[in-house]
């Protein structure tokens, strides 16, 4: 059974495409339109350029899929091309919900959604967390909190909240990460103040009213207006408004807990992208284990919806995953597709072919010298994060390199850290976390001895958003990182997404061309290919 599941909103388009329910092809729309987040595409939304990707890539047309489901607030204009055809909707929660559990290794666990809103419910409400329970093929609705939509208010909504103060501060839509990132450098101040602004409970209910809203934007302005160090003002309400969101995020994890008497917690939305609170829930409530797909937010309800197509409305059976699903889910670029995209930069490149061994030696040896290296390899990665695929690699050692790579790669806010990705088996003498982190969607601390050894990716409050690798997932990245554990002693790597400030992750050779050529990296590889940027013309292969 060919399902073709159509994710989003207004934003964060995608498409995943999967068969007899295993994932074929995921990918968003933001990496073929090269526009972040797939924000004021406009006409461009009626391409629906990812789902031609997706049945392109395994030579597919419209006429072999057998169903089509999206979620009930993706913009209709997305899937008009396929009008033609039943598209089932669904609801957005229940996208996530599937995103989550159906790729999961469990046959049962407790789920929760949590983001800024989701589909309107016939009380006229909009959804903003749900708790599910999943088991086999079924996931059940256990409650909701909801809250009415008045312009751009929504009561009763965490992730709105936590929205609502990313904005205040000064960053813009979607861009809570940065929230995530400054909240290490801030203090207590407006922790107790904050609290006037909504209400929680034991049994994870959230309320803030619209009044409460509009009191909290007034509070922030007034704090901000007669603020003598600014910077410091939006670090102390970074600091209050990440503490609130983990603290009720803990109490609805043990209120679902308390329900479904489950061992394994699934989240999803895009709260769940918040890998500090992530850490956080496991180590503070009775779930034993944690599960959140890469593409958490509003983009992969792709492949919930793809999925639940084939196990709800097709009804077969369901067997769990036995390891970690992949994340690599792009297409697969050929030697050809490379040697392309080379050919209309060769005047500026000088392009050298390795064998595998030799391309880690090599690559290992620049980064061990502090160079730093676009790394392109394989199928992209589901989600926001780099997982060594579409990578920016550089030296953990080197205390400046967070700063260089900040100001002269990413062209972004200096307080924003960098994620270590470690060999897994290694990941315990450095990190105080004991479960696999493959996503980087966990931010536990690492230990005190080593973070003078690894400090270009040790936060300011002395954690790193982890990523284990394993050869089984991604066994290239790991070489790699292998090659320079022999060299260094270290068996970490800097790793940071292949895209400039504001850009999307590079998809195509051609995108890591481009990009490379407008980027200040010291080299690129592509494949066993590795490139330098030169001044003089008419060089080619070596």
């Amino acid at each position: 059974m060919n399902v073709l599941g159509i994710g989003g909103s207004i934003h964060d388009f995608s498409s995943c495409l999967s068969q007899h329910g295993k994932i074929l092809t995921y990918i968003e729309e933001e990496r073929l339109l090269r526009m972040k987040h797939s924000l004021n595409i406009h006409k461009k939304i009626v391409l629906n350029k990812a789902a031609e990707y997706c049945l392109s890539v395994n030579n597919m047309n419209e006429e072999d899929l057998d169903c089509i489901v999206t979620s009930d607030i993706v913009e209709p204009a997305y899937y008009s091309r396929f009008n033609h055809h039943h598209v089932h909707q669904i609801n957005h929660h229940l996208s996530h919900a599937a995103t989550t559990f159906y790729p999961s290794p469990f046959n049962e666990s407790a789920i929760l959604i949590v983001d800024g809103r989701g589909s309107f419910l016939s009380n006229g409400e909009r959804e903003t967390i749900s708790y599910y329970y999943g088991k086999g093929r079924d996931i059940i609705e256990l409650k909701k909190v909801s809250g009415l939509e008045e312009n751009d208010l929504i009561e009763n909504s965490v992730g709105k909240f936590y929205e609502e103060m990313t904005d205040l501060i000064g960053f813009g839509f979607l861009q809570d990460g940065k929230t995530m990132g400054l909240a290490p450098f801030g203090t207590e101040k407006y922790i107790k103040d904050f609290t006037e602004f909504f209400w929680f409970d034991h049994k994870g209910q959230f309320k803030q009213s619209l009044l409460q809203i509009q009191k909290m934007r007034e509070f922030v302005r007034h704090q901000m207006k007669n603020s003598q160090d600014k910077q410091q003002t939006k670090a102390d309400m970074a600091y209050a408004v990440q503490h609130h969101l983990e603290e009720v995020l803990i109490a609805a994890c043990i209120n679902l807990y308390s329900i479904t008497k489950s061992e394994n917690l699934c989240l999803s939305g895009g709260v769940a992208l918040n890998g500090v609170a992530n850490e956080k829930i496991l180590r503070r409530t009775p779930f034993k284990n944690l599960y959140i797909f890469p593409a958490a937010g509003d983009a992969g309800t792709a492949v919930g919806c793809s999925l639940y197509g084939y196990y709800q409305i097709g009804g077969y059976e369901r067997i769990p995953n036995t390891g970690d699903c992949s994340p690599y889910l792009g297409k697969e670029y050929s030697d050809s597709d490379i040697k392309s995209a080379f050919h209309k930069h060769a005047s500026n490149l000088t392009i050298v072919q390795h064998t595998e061994d030799d391309l880690y030696d090599e690559v290992s040896t620049l980064l061990s010298e502090g160079k730093i290296i676009g790394w392109f390899q394989g199928k992209s990665e589901a989600g926001p994060r780099a997982l060594g695929n579409r990578s920016i690699l550089a030296d953990p050692r080197n205390p400046n390199m967070k700063d260089i790579i900040n100001k002269r790669i990413k062209h972004r806010e200096p307080f924003r850290p960098f994620a270590p990705a470690v060999l897994e088996e290694y990941a315990r003498d450095f990190f105080d976390f004991s479960k696999s982190s493959p996503y980087m969607l966990f931010v536990p601390k690492i230990k005190v001895n080593a973070q003078d050894k690894i400090s270009a990716v040790t936060h300011v409050d002395g954690t790193g958003r982890l990523q284990t690798v394993s050869i089984a997932l991604n066994p290239q990245f790991y070489e790699l990182i292998r090659y320079f554990y022999n060299k260094t002693n270290i068996p970490i790597l800097l790793n940071t997404s292949f895209n400039d400030n504001g850009q999307p992750i590079v998809e195509s050779p051609q995108d890591a061309l481009d990009s490379f050529l407008r980027m200040d990296l010291d080299y690129l590889v592509i494949g066993n290919y590795l490139l330098q940027k030169i001044e003089s013309v008419g060089n080619g292969y070596e």
